[in-house]
């Protein structure tokens, strides 16, 4: 398994997706999403990978070198960012919003 596919598959573990569900939400099929994984896809285009990392939240950097991010991250950060990764995307911009609107009212 390559490094690629290897976060593909981890990410969308973290997230308790199938290969079926991701299948579903990219357009791509099951086989191909199984042979990213296991690394027998190659020269995976930009576009292909951008649909995979907005349905498994995450940046098309973090797939291709994988992320120590969280790792990184303090508890309430990991939190956060958790339940963000829980809200569908007009949500979690909107809490996105408002918690930057807290940040900036602090450093006024």
């Amino acid at each position: 398994m390559n490094n690629l596919g290897a976060n593909i598959r981890a990410r969308r573990h973290e997230l308790g997706i199938t290969q079926e569900q991701l299948s579903n939400n990219t357009g791509l099929s099951i086989n191909y999403i199984s042979r990213l994984e296991v690394g027998t896809a190659n020269n995976v285009s930009a576009k292909t990978l951008l649909k995979i990392a907005e349905v498994l939240k995450t940046s098309m950097d973090s797939l291709v070198n994988g992320s120590t991010d969280e790792a990184e991250m303090g508890y309430y950060q990991k939190k956060l960012w958790q339940a963000l990764n829980d809200m569908d995307k007009e949500q979690a911009e909107q809490v996105s919003k408002n918690v930057l609107g807290l940040i900036n009212l602090n450093k006024e």
